[in-house]
């Protein structure tokens, strides 16, 4: 979960296989959507890094 925090405070953009091999699950979303939520992490779906879909992580605050 370190490298997660570090990529959202970071603003880096994760691939598809990065995010998978970080949380042991793909990214999906719905139709119409642009954000996967998995706990308390977003992963907002932000264009490709070659053949792959890039995600944005961001740390939902809970409260």
């Amino acid at each position: 979960m370190e490298q997660l925090k570090m990529a959202a405070e970071e603003g880096w953009l994760l691939t598809t296989s990065e995010v998978k091999e970080l949380i042991k699950v793909k990214p999906h979303i719905r139709k119409g959507e642009d954000a996967y939520r998995r706990g308390s992490w977003v992963f907002i779906k932000s264009g490709k890094i070659g053949r792959e879909t890039a995600w944005r992580v961001i740390k939902e605050e809970t409260g």
